[in-house]
């Protein structure tokens, strides 16, 4: 939330990567899944991850609703931003986790992320209170773990409005040199699989990420799937028997995860709840 911290932005993808990736990426056509009419979902995203300090959560809570909140809907008017959302980190490690709340900022253009915070943000909601002030009453309540700048590269539906309850992050690590054929092997094969998905009601959205700051060899992972559930149950069994079938009736799903696990790793999965939005 500190606009200092926006120049630091974080997202998923090696120096290398991102030079070599993007333009071949954005020539086949990423994203995909709407139609020449739909509002194209926002391009870029910034995932900032808090570490709660010790019985703050209920401070931190209040701080976000009433000085938080006001910020980003100004920002929304502004067209500064598409839209914010808290998450919680179900099923973290507790007082080991590196963190255990997520905030998650969209936006239209890679620019916008400059400058989102106009003073006026500040001013027209809280008046009596300076940035300073506001930022003094948030870190007493929680330390900022890291953040991610990320870029879409593709997509199923669009973003659902409101965001649902529930929704799985998965962190995924292409083999060096491997960026571009992970993400055609997850358009070809994953893609349709997320779209039937979506069609029985089993997912809202998904959405695929790659990391555009920081970068690096040293980056734990490069590429981030994201999806939309608005029920706890359709966690349970993700991909119901029969599915991959259906969308791919001369595949095996054995060799398609063959050929997934070649070129990518799947680093980390977890489950994230809604707390707040603002849209």
């Amino acid at each position: 939330m500190k606009s200092n911290h926006l120049m630091r932005i974080v997202f998923v993808a090696a120096a290398l990567l991102l030079a070599l990736c993007t333009p071949a990426l954005m020539k086949k056509g990423f994203p995909q899944g709407q139609s020449p009419t739909a509002a194209a979902p926002p391009k870029f995203a910034l995932i900032e991850f808090y570490k709660l300090e010790w019985g703050k959560d209920a401070e931190y809570r209040k701080i976000a609703r009433e000085l938080w909140m006001p910020i980003h809907r100004e920002r929304v008017k502004l067209g500064k931003i598409k839209s914010w959302s808290l998450w919680n980190v179900r099923f973290s490690r507790g007082a080991d986790s590196e963190y255990d709340r997520v905030t998650i900022t969209t936006f239209d253009k890679f620019t916008d992320v400059e400058g989102s915070y106009p003073p006026e943000s500040i001013s027209k909601p809280h008046p009596n209170l300076t940035f300073a002030e506001i930022l003094a009453r948030t870190t007493a309540t929680r330390k900022q773990a890291r953040q991610e700048f990320i870029e879409l590269m593709d997509s199923t539906t669009l973003n659902p409005q409101p965001l649902p309850p529930f929704a799985v992050i998965a962190f995924h690590k292409p083999e060096s040199g491997k960026g571009i054929e992970t993400a055609e092997l997850v358009r070809k094969y994953m893609k349709p699989v997320h779209q039937e998905r979506v069609n029985r009601g089993l997912l809202k959205s998904w959405m695929y990420f790659y990391v555009r700051f920081p970068g690096g060899a040293s980056r734990e992972y490069n590429h981030i799937g994201l999806s939309f559930h608005d029920k706890f149950e359709h966690m349970e069994t993700l991909y119901p028997e029969g599915l991959f079938s259906k969308v791919h009736p001369n595949t095996n799903s054995a060799d398609v995860t063959a050929q997934l696990n070649a070129v990518r790793k799947l680093v980390r999965v977890e489950v994230l709840t809604l707390l707040e939005q603002v849209q």
